[in-house]
């Protein structure tokens, strides 16, 4: 009976191990996303002039976890709540006075328990360019409140950028963050997108011999239709046979006795400039 009852807790300890979101392999239709780089806490900040004050409202967020307790020294009203994995705080300032928050609640999470939701539009096996990552949070005023992240594949950002802010409406956060790692991997999930040490290691491609190469074989394509169509030539009208079949023989005979003249010819050129113009007698 023990035994029995030790097995349904250790089951039960493995299902929900399993559950847990990964954010190392994070699903989205049916192609894997690797948003670990993005595993650590983000402080978005704005701040409004509401005289005779200044109004900052912080969103402290992680798309991979929930947020780390905050230490005793905050008071428990003003620190976010337990499991949230986004929060907001609104913090009033005004001159000659200590800071006050007016307002602080989970946009997204409220227990440990709770995992975001990853959507997307897609059609077919395409991989999708961009998804959305949803999670709900406290219930403010009959009113739930999430977090609604789209996701947007950036090969040519970084990780560590920052997301944007599109607004708070209706207890409804939007950010949207364009990133590498919103790329889905290929080849199964082998394939990770670069990370942005990879990214400064890559060396920088050269093309600086492209255009040599690209002569070469322009010459070396050009002779062979030269050689093909003259030797058909020769033996289909000329009827010609052995080496005479070698288009403009005469002049490939010649060839070698023409650079050496002009070899001569330029190099008398030369040592005549050389001696002024002039020439002994």
């Amino acid at each position: 009976m023990r035994s029995s009852f030790a097995l349904g807790i250790l089951a039960s300890a493995l299902a929900l191990t399993a559950s847990a979101f990964d954010c190392k392999k994070a699903q989205v239709a049916g192609h894997t996303y690797d948003l670990s780089p993005l595993s650590r806490e983000i402080t978005l900040e704005s701040n409004a002039t509401t005289p005779p004050t200044l109004t900052s409202t912080r969103y402290v967020l992680n798309p991979c976890a929930p947020l780390k307790a905050e230490p005793d020294s905050v008071p428990e009203i003003d620190r976010c709540p337990n499991g949230a994995w986004a929060c907001r705080l609104v913090t009033n300032f005004k001159k000659d006075e200590k800071p006050r928050i007016t307002e602080v609640n989970a946009v997204a999470g409220k227990s440990s328990k709770d995992e975001p939701v990853l959507e997307a539009k897609t059609s077919g096996s395409d991989k999708p360019s961009e998804f959305h990552w949803i999670m709900k949070g406290a219930e403010v005023e009959k009113t739930v409140w999430s977090t609604d992240i789209k996701f947007v594949c950036n090969k040519s950002a970084k990780d560590q950028d920052l997301p944007t802010v599109v607004g708070f409406k209706d207890g409804v956060l939007s950010l949207e963050w364009a990133v590498p790692a919103a790329c889905a991997l290929g080849g199964g999930g082998d394939e990770k997108p670069p990370s942005d040490e990879d990214k400064e290691k890559k060396p920088v491609e050269s093309s600086g011999g492209g255009f040599f190469s690209t002569m070469f074989s322009l010459f070396v394509v050009i002779s062979a239709l030269y050689l093909v169509l003259g030797v058909m030539y020769n033996y289909l009208i000329v009827r010609a046979t052995g080496l005479d079949l070698i288009p403009n023989r005469a002049f490939w005979r010649e060839f070698p006795y023409l650079c050496s003249d002009f070899t001569q010819h330029v190099w008398g050129m030369v040592n005549g400039r050389r001696r002024g113009g002039y020439s002994v007698v």
